[in-house]
């Protein structure tokens, strides 16, 4: 199996299972990977000590002690563009769609204070990408807690900073993304026609989650699960069928068990109530990426939703990330080298319009 790439490291340094053909002008895109910015968390200790949010200090003490040393043994790639470049050479990367990481979103601030983090972090990865435009595109965040500020600086992400598209998670402090509030937001986005990224943090009610990672292993998948329903049956695909989202983490645990909905959806009426077609149609209008670590969970995602709706992602540069993402898509079954060019970067090139 074969994909074509422009950008390469050297031939000893390229990833088990993957060959490279020369001359080729395809980009390798990564639709998952993320950076943090140090001025807005230093912006933010106040007011995370005034309403007592922690970042990463929910698990067991175990689980904060390793959270705590991935923080300061990935700090050189957050903060170096040369070793992120590194990186991204070594794994067959030409393009990383770089976005906040997910502690970052800020949603739990006040709205005024939201909206000027947003704004600071937006303004400060803006900068980086700048520095490489030819290797970095950006994914602005929004304070989604105030719907108004949202649109503004969705708007301000395009159109002044060119970006190509904006991170989100899957709740806002417990309230769903498909809360009526935010229907002029949704409209916004499907008005600039821009994609959009669903990345969770975590789990709302994490009580059972504390032990083994559970927040990340478990919670992660069942958020987006939940996330994905609630666009679904609260009628926000339905209504904006414009809308390009892509779901990190192969989109948790719904893709593989949709079917159930749509028994549901067949047998009671209180299912059906608003909802013109079958869930699995909605289902199939969304992207995913390739976070699933098995090839066969991979195979599973392309056979179902089809080759244009799943894009390469490593969730870089995180210990639950993808090291070797081409090798990943290289070991799926009955692949044509057309599927792996839209898989590894036509899809995220097609969507990001890049």
């Amino acid at each position: 199996m074969f994909f074509k790439c422009s950008h390469r490291a050297p031939a000893d340094e390229q990833p088990q299972g993957r060959v490279v053909s020369k001359g080729s002008s395809s980009k390798v895109v990564d639709i998952h990977c993320h950076r943090e910015c140090a001025p807005a968390a230093e912006m933010m200790k106040v007011e995370a000590e005034r309403v007592g949010f922690g970042a990463l200090s929910f698990g067991s003490e175990l689980t904060k002690e390793v959270n705590q040393q991935q923080l300061v043994d990935i700090k050189p790639k957050m903060q170096s563009l040369d070793e992120r470049i590194a990186d991204m050479d070594r794994m067959g990367i030409d393009i990383q769609a770089v976005s906040i990481s997910p502690y970052q979103y800020y949603y739990w601030s006040e709205p005024g204070v939201g909206r000027d983090v947003s704004k600071l972090i937006n303004d400060n990865l803006a900068s980086a990408i700048g520095e490489k435009p030819d290797r970095f595109v950006g994914l602005g965040t929004v304070p989604l807690q105030n719907t108004e500020m949202a649109i503004t600086e969705l708007d301000r992400c395009v159109n002044e900073l060119g970006f190509k598209g904006i991170e989100i998670n899957s709740q806002i402090s417990g309230e769903e993304l498909s809360t009526p509030r935010l229907a002029p937001f949704w409209a916004k986005v499907e008005e600039l026609d821009i994609l959009v990224f669903i990345h969770t943090a975590g789990f709302t009610h994490a009580d059972r989650l504390k032990d083994h990672y559970f927040i990340n292993l478990i919670g992660h998948p069942i958020e987006a699960t939940l996330a994905i329903s609630r666009l679904i049956f609260d009628g926000v695909l339905e209504n904006h069928p414009g809308l390009k989202i892509v779901v990190a983490h192969g989109g948790g645990f719904l893709p593989a068990y949709s079917g159930r909905m749509d028994h549901a959806y067949r047998a009671r009426k209180d299912v059906r109530e608003g909802l013109p077609d079958l869930p699995s149609e909605y289902l199939k209008r969304l992207h995913f990426d390739t976070m699933v670590f098995e090839s066969d969970q991979l195979e599973y995602l392309i056979n179902k939703f089809g080759p244009n709706h799943i894009l390469l992602g490593t969730d870089y540069p995180y210990d639950m990330g993808e090291d070797d993402p081409l090798g990943l898509v290289n070991k799926v079954k009955g692949l044509n080298e057309q599927d792996c060019s839209s898989i590894c970067g036509g899809n995220a090139a097609r969507l990001l319009k890049i």
